[in-house]
């Protein structure tokens, strides 16, 4: 049998309901998978949001740890003209407002508090040299003071004297307890002379972490950065005893991670209970230790499963359901479609007659209703287009646009207009009986040049935009904006021109405005940057007084100071020196935003001042301990430039690559020459700056905010006159960094004439 002779109810019924019930299956399988994906990808998210959160409850913790170690240190440190029953007082309290510490103390060197250690020898908290040691602890229950034992065998005190930092130990046996250690270094003019610290046993950390759960029978354990097991819920025996090493390859993969800081999931078989876990791993920032959040496999993904099994339940139901509806829906749009089918031939027929007045009938489903109210719609639009083009054009007269449609002849003679022409003045007539033309009615000053715009427009055949005033009936100047589209035929002649004015009389003087208070603004910035750059000369004179007197009293001139007196005169020079610093940088930089900035020119040597600069900035460099590279290509001579302000240039550069950089980093300072161009470059091994804060650096008095650059003073003006200096002399600056990578700040200038040879300047 042909397709052609099968019904098409029969058809639309089988299409419908297998192609229905075919999409149905694929979407619903397409959902449950998503929908399961998701939830599951949520299990593993609650389960690393969980971990993380532990971590860092953990993490804080050992900060505020951390912090009393250093209180303890500042403090003592701050008190040795105090007794060391003073300090043994402090120790004590500390222990006693924290009672998650077990211990407080601090160890001096010999005779290094107040030099009277024999005065001391075996009394408590002192060994029998007299050393003050003193350990307050409650390590079998009660608070009691005692010496500290084996010292300088431990790393609570042999490391922070072997490196000077902050130390926070790995776990260690003492007087029979696991304990950690948080030990600062004390210094005495730039000397160590001993620590201060507290303790924290891991019966402590255990009863926390053992207490917290996830999902129905998860739990966490803490470990060591080295693996070591330091809390459990239920193996107690294996805390301080075994490492994750000790179990499978897979625990083990986890313990590489944990050593190098990284965090991360695994797969594995839990050695305590033998089932299968997802253990979640995430390292705390302070110190060496891991958080481990182990959640059994089934329990995580319990409500997945369940999740599941509802949603293939409700898939089988709803397929039945479908198929159902796609039946009816089948015999529905047939019917209907038989309808719309009679009525058509209703329709016909009565065209073939002469008669137009037949309608098809609307009264059947919404869904075909629409293809009967079309056919009525399209016989009554032809009756309402007339209409519509005189309410069209009773739109155009009444609105604030001007349409024309001009003759590409000379002075565009007018074909059609809209009638509110009349807003300047004019009637439609004006134009149309050539009684005017339009470019009457352009102003004279302007003419010449719309003439040159259209006639540019109309040889490269595109649309013509142009700004210019017209003078109305009554003389009035009015600004318009005119938009004009071509008519072109197939041959490329130009038949003639249509567009649109628009009055923009009340724009144009706001723009006027604008620019009268830009010039404004301009003018005030200025009178502000004079005023800034005198009054930084009236606050020199007193600075230069002050560091000039602070010189004479250090060099006793005026008597002898004592070592107090000489610390606070230190303390005002340096500050003086500073502020003076800073006013001369803002000095600087109000000269150049008023205009007063001079530039010097002549002729110097490039090697003799950079060699001149690094002499001056090798100290900074030294204090620090950090490496100086100088790299001077051969055959550098002399530049015509500046000297003060290519000192200057070098100086903050260089200055700035040493305050950023840590102890023992190097910095890097190359010098090359390009076509006639002096490029210099300044790499440091720092903290390096984000790659959005780069641009920020050159702003004035902006410092960009991160935990690694705090604690660098400035005054943010630095680099803003660096970069003005170098543009000062036709020059340009770059920067390339990366985030604790480092940077290189690079700045070109030009040379001009070398006008000394370096063999000459070797004679000499």
């Amino acid at each position: 049998m042909d397709l052609k002779d099968i019904s098409l109810r029969k058809k639309l019924t089988v299409y419908i309901v297998a192609g229905t019930f075919l999409i149905f299956i694929v979407s619903a399988l397409l959902i449950i998978s998503t929908t399961l994906s998701q939830h599951e990808e949520l299990a593993y998210q609650q389960s690393i949001e969980i971990a993380r959160k532990h971590a860092n409850e953990f993490n804080a913790d050992q900060m505020k740890y951390h912090a009393f170690s250093k209180i303890i240190a500042d403090t003592i440190s701050d008190s040795l003209i105090y007794d060391r029953e003073e300090a043994n007082k402090v120790l004590k309290e500390i222990l006693i407002k924290n009672p998650e510490l077990v211990g407080t103390y601090v160890c001096f060197e010999p005779n290094a508090y107040d030099g009277r250690d024999m005065e001391y020898a075996n009394t408590s908290g002192h060994d029998s040299t007299g050393r003050f040691i003193p350990y307050w602890n409650k390590l079998d229950g009660n608070i009691s003071l005692d010496p500290l034992q084996n010292y300088e065998e431990l790393d609570y005190y042999r490391l922070p004297k072997l490196t000077g930092n902050y130390v926070l130990t790995e776990p260690y046996w003492y007087s029979e307890k696991i304990i950690i250690s948080h030990s600062t270094p004390i210094f005495r003019d730039g000397q160590f002379i001993g620590i201060g610290g507290v303790d924290v046993t891991l019966n402590g950390m255990d009863s926390i972490v053992s207490n917290i759960t996830a999902f129905q029978s998860g739990y966490a354990i803490l470990s060591s950065n080295e693996g070591l097991i330091l809390s459990h819920p239920t193996k107690k025996e294996w805390i301080g005893e075994k490492t994750l090493y000790e179990f499978n390859d897979d625990i083990t993969i986890m313990a590489d991670d944990i050593k190098e800081g990284k965090s991360g999931h695994i797969e594995t078989v839990d050695p305590s209970t033998g089932k299968q876990v997802i253990a979640f791993y995430e390292p705390t920032k302070e110190g060496k230790y891991s958080f481990i959040l182990v959640v059994p496999k089934d329990d995580m993904f319990k409500g997945v499963i369940d999740l599941k099994n509802e949603l293939i339940t409700i898939l089988m139901i709803a397929i039945l359901l479908m198929g159902l509806v796609a039946s009816l829906t089948a015999k529905t749009v047939s019917k209907n479609i038989e309808n719309i089918v009679n009525d058509f031939k209703d329709i016909s027929d009565s065209a073939l007659t002469g008669n137009f007045d037949a309608r098809a009938n609307t009264d059947i489903d919404i869904d075909f209703r629409e293809f009967t109210v079309r056919l009525n719609h399209l016989l009554d639009n032809l009756q309402r287009s007339s209409e519509l083009n005189e309410e069209m054009a009773d739109i155009i007269d009444h609105s604030p646009v001007t349409v024309f449609k001009w003759k590409n002849k000379k002075g565009w003679p007018v074909e059609l207009v809209s009638g509110n022409i009349a807003l300047f003045g004019y009637v439609a007539d004006d134009f149309i009986s050539k009684k005017i033309n339009y470019a009457d009615i352009i102003h004279p000053d302007d003419l010449e040049r719309v003439e040159d715009i259209l006639s540019e427009s109309i040889i490269k055949r595109t649309p013509h935009f142009s700004q210019y005033r017209i003078i109305t009936r009554s003389g009035e100047i009015r600004w318009v904006e005119e938009q004009t589209l071509l008519q072109i035929d197939k041959n490329n002649n130009l038949n003639y021109m249509q567009g649109i004015i628009v009055d923009i009389t009340e724009r144009k003087n706001a723009e006027n405005q604008i620019i009268n208070a830009k010039m404004a603004a301009e003018a005030s910035n200025q009178t502000k940057s004079m005023f800034l750059a005198n009054m930084s000369h009236e606050l020199r004179t007193p600075l230069n007084s002050i560091i000039g007197f602070s010189d004479i009293l250090l060099e006793n001139i005026a008597g002898p100071i004592n070592k107090r007196q000489e610390k606070y005169i230190y303390n005002v020079l340096n500050s003086g020196k500073h502020l003076l610093n800073l006013i001369n940088d803002i000095l600087d930089l109000s000269k150049v935003e008023a205009g007063k900035m001079d530039i010097h020119y002549e002729v110097f040597y490039v090697r003799e001042v950079v060699t001149n600069i690094v002499t001056i900035i090798k100290p900074l460099a030294q204090k620090k301990a950090i490496k100086l590279v100088i790299n001077i290509e051969e055959g550098i001579s002399t530049i015509n430039a500046d000297k003060t302000k290519f000192k200057q240039i070098l100086y903050n550069l260089l200055s700035n690559a040493i305050k950023f950089t840590d102890e023992k980093g190097e910095v890097h300072l190359t010098v090359t020459c390009i076509d006639n161009q002096l490029k210099i470059s300044v790499t440091d091994t720092g903290i390096g700056i984000a790659q959005e804060n780069i641009e920020k650096i050159f702003q004035p008095f902006e410092q960009i905010e991160s935990d690694n650059s705090r604690n660098y003073q400035g005054t943010g003006l630095g680099l803003v006159l660096v970069k003005t200096f170098v543009e000062l002399h036709g020059g340009n600056i770059e920067v390339k960094s990366k985030k604790e990578a480092g940077s290189t700040f690079t700045f070109i200038m030009p040379i001009d004439e070398m006008e000394v040879s370096e063999k000459e300047q070797n004679e000499e």
